[in-house]
């Protein structure tokens, strides 16, 4: 039965990395934690993932520097997690049990991007090639996720390299893909799941066509929320505050009282203070991102933004590359 590896960092498989001397742009947060997100009430990783599973693959080893068991996959019996120093050289030595288990085909996902595909389609795709591997592409080029049989992967060999110089059969993706090569992205991937433009769906309940809420979230009296939004778990809405033109509002999060939230993301675990108004921007933490100006600022001042209480995981490495510790806070 086919078998996943799942390897959640990109940092290697860039050609040209971020130029952090030049204005802000896509390429800016290329080394950053993206897939693992989470937007609309899931990260991409636990999509992926998810779909995996509904797949029925046998088992899928997932190796991550980022996530935890908090992310839920515990409850998940095919889905193995492992964190070593090396996350590709680990990879390689799961490989490598699948080869001597006598296993044909084992997908290989560098998760980077977020892909809408069929495995079960790929795998029958790499069966009636009888090719050794296929890889994914797009209109844009390649995407790094293979199908390979371990018996022609050399032992011992370092598996970026054999990956990025074997010969494979391109496997056309037709669905939905959103490469996720900076912040931009992570908002598009919002509004495009609003739209119906691609199989992401919030991860809640949609209490009025268009208003999705997850579990214990608190909308207090004269507060607006104006279709489509998204507010996650255990979230809180204060009075006259206004949520409106595709933002969401995700896990455990609070927007005070008479703020305006419009076509924004506030992410997991962030304070945002009384009377603002959000607009086209990216909110973690105490790090405000315009995504229309290119302007990051990380806010001094706990009364305006801050995280909004001490969790034990956050994922504060979401701006690397953005060159915070050389900008002057906001007070």
């Amino acid at each position: 039965m086919p078998k996943a590896i799942v390897i959640v960092e990109e940092e290697k498989l860039v050609v040209q990395p971020a130029d952090l001397s030049a204005p802000l742009s896509q390429n800016a947060i290329r080394h950053s934690a993206l897939p693992s997100v989470e937007i609309l009430g899931q990260s991409v990783v636990r999509r992926t993932i998810d779909t995996l599973v509904r797949c029925g693959l046998e088992s899928i080893t997932v190796f991550s520097g980022s996530l935890a068991d908090a992310d839920g996959f515990t409850e998940l019996p095919q889905v193995v997690l492992f964190s070593p120093r090396d996350l590709w050289e680990g990879a390689m030595k799961t490989l490598a049990e699948h080869k001597e288990s006598g296993t044909d085909a084992v997908l290989i996902l560098g998760l980077g991007a977020y892909v809408e595909f069929d495995p079960n389609d790929a795998f029958q795709f790499h069966r009636e090639k009888g090719s050794s591997a296929v890889r994914g592409f797009d209109d844009q080029g390649p995407l790094n996720f293979w199908i390979v049989d371990p018996a022609q992967v050399p032992d011992g060999s370092d598996l970026i390299s054999v990956l990025q110089r074997i010969t494979a059969t391109n496997y056309p993706v037709q669905g939905y893909i959103n490469r996720l090569e900076g912040p931009a992205d992570l908002r598009r991937l919002v509004v495009d799941s609003f739209n119906a433009d691609c199989r992401l769906r919030p991860h809640g309940f949609e209490v009025r066509p268009g208003v999705w809420m997850g579990e214990g979230a608190q909308i207090e009296k004269d507060a607006r929320l104006v279709a489509p939004v998204f507010i996650g778990r255990a979230v809180t809405i204060a009075q006259q505050a206004l949520i409106t033109r595709c933002s969401n509002v995700e896990r455990n999060s609070h927007v005070d009282y008479g703020t305006v939230v419009e076509d924004s993301s506030v992410l997991v675990n962030t304070y945002v203070g009384i009377g603002l108004e959000l607009s086209h921007s990216i909110v973690d933490g105490n790090n405000l991102l315009n995504l229309h100006h290119g302007v990051l600022v990380q806010i001094a001042d706990a009364a305006v933004m801050r995280p909004n209480k001490s969790l034990s995981r956050t994922i504060r490495h979401l701006w690397t590359g953005f060159g915070l510790d050389e900008r002057a806070s906001a007070n």
